[in-house]
């Protein structure tokens, strides 16, 4: 009786019901899905369907896929001059489309003990105006310092102007600058979000252009927040470099606040308060610079030949520091040459301490054939490192705000300065040596041996390198 009533119910059990896989049946099952949604949707719900699919993935390979047109190789007609030579200047300022300058000086400020009482001396002896522009820009007791000072000027009579960047002060509220622009002073913002204008929203201002009367400024690493004080004496507070720049640096530095503070204030900034008269005498420690401020097009990315030919001129020695270290397929291949012909190439570079690991782990999926072939790197251990510099031969520095990475190069504004002066080269050098007694080499033998996880993740990490 048992056996009859199981087999009653098994009888009358439903059938298994097996879920249609999406594309079951080929191009037939897609005729059939594509009629089968055109009769359950109006013609112009299916319209602004595929309009927002191809809108999704049009803003995608925007913001995280590679930018202009890269050519497959990048090479000379000749031999580079050396970095010291007459030669060199004139080909490096026409590739880049920048004047060859003469004279000024330049002051190195080690982390926020020797930056924060150059920047607050500077803008309590100005006169007449302040332009400031940094990328971060974050509440604490530096911002309080430094608003405070430039209140103080601008009640003096002072014409203060402070350029935000739409991301980078995201951390701090408007709030904070209305008794400035109560006593006159211009805040604007570089990019913030706005319809219609999304696609280049991830497109940064990262220069760091602070010029005080137009003759005294400011470039480098650092910015607004409380990262900088001290000294690097933790983990929460950065080692960072910032060059205080005088003269014809200056009112070179200058250029790169005008440019971005128009197009966000709408406000051309003319005379002589802005653009002092240069004296006769263009003296002083620098012999030569160029200055670059940069604003990369789809197909225009000079900051990274600013970067590329002076390595490629080295003879002797390539040292670079940067906090994100994230070379193309050229920059790479050209460090890997001058490592295999003898050029003593060497990076100092972010150990565990980072406020990007994605941007580390894809610095680091290049680790093995820049060891393979030479390149010695190590990694800073104490705190996280954001100095951003280069030295060639010991003759050539580069200087500011670039970082050797995607953004850099292709997509955010900047602003560096290739200066020949072995003086400067020999302090930027001596600090780079002195460091690399903080950092942790990388043995390829020991790199070679790392948890295959973490091989995984840097690999996955390339895919959004156009964003680190």
């Amino acid at each position: 009786m048992a056996a009859v009533e199981a087999h009653r119910h098994a009888g009358t059990r439903k059938p298994r019901q097996t879920r249609r896989r999406p594309f079951a049946g080929g191009f037939a099952g897609i005729q059939e899905r594509w009629r089968a949604a055109r009769e359950k949707f109006k013609w112009w719900e299916i319209t602004i369907f595929i309009v927002g699919v191809l809108a999704a993935f049009t803003v995608v390979g925007a913001l995280f896929f590679a930018v202009g047109n890269m050519p497959s190789r990048v090479y000379t007609d000749a031999p580079v001059p050396a970095v010291d030579t007459p030669e060199f200047a004139v080909a490096l300022s026409n590739l880049v489309r920048a004047p060859i300058d003469r004279g000024g000086t330049v002051t190195v400020l080690n982390n926020g003990d020797e930056f924060v009482p150059a920047l607050i001396d500077a803008i309590n002896n100005a006169r007449h105006t302040i332009n400031f522009s940094v990328y971060i820009w974050k509440s604490g007791e530096l911002s309080d310092k430094v608003l405070m000072a430039l209140l103080r000027k601008q009640q003096q009579g002072v014409q203060v102007r402070i350029l935000l960047d739409g991301v980078g002060a995201a951390r701090i509220r408007d709030k904070a600058f209305e008794p400035l622009i109560a006593a006159g002073a211009k805040v604007e913002k570089y990019r913030t979000a706005k319809f219609g204008q999304l696609t280049r929203y991830h497109r940064r201002n990262h220069r760091r252009a602070i010029v005080i009367d137009g003759e005294t400024g400011f470039t480098g690493g650092m910015a607004v927040s409380d990262v900088w004080l001290g000294h690097a004496q933790d983990p929460d507070h950065w080692r960072d470099i910032m060059f205080k720049i005088t003269g014809p640096l200056a009112r070179r530095l200058q250029s790169a606040f005008v440019d971005t503070w128009v197009s966000s204030s709408g406000e051309i900034l003319v005379g002589p308060e802005i653009y002092p008269v240069a004296s006769a005498d263009a003296s002083g420690a620098v012999e030569e610079f160029i200055s670059l401020p940069n604003s990369p097009a789809d197909d225009e990315q000079s900051m990274a030949y600013f970067f590329l030919l002076p390595i490629m001129a080295a003879r002797h020695s390539v040292y670079l520091g940067s906090p994100y270290f994230i070379p193309d397929v050229h920059m790479t291949r050209v460090l890997e040459a001058q490592a295999r012909a003898g050029v003593d190439v060497r990076l100092l570079l972010p150990g565990p301490h980072i406020d990007d690991w994605m941007a580390r782990a894809s610095s680091q999926a290049r680790y093995d054939e820049l060891l393979q072939a030479g390149v010695k790197i190590a990694e800073y251990q104490p705190t996280f490192i954001h100095a951003k510099y280069a030295v060639i031969d010991g003759q050539w520095s580069i200087i500011g705000s670039p970082n050797l990475n995607s953004r850099s190069r292709q997509l955010d504004e900047e602003v560096a300065f290739g200066i020949l002066d072995p003086t400067l080269a020999g302090q930027i050098q001596d600090i780079f040596f002195r460091e690399q007694q903080k950092a942790k080499p990388i043995d390829l033998k020991e790199w070679r041996k790392r948890n295959p996880m973490n091989r995984m993740f840097e690999t996955f990490s390339r895919i959004f390198d156009q964003q680190s």
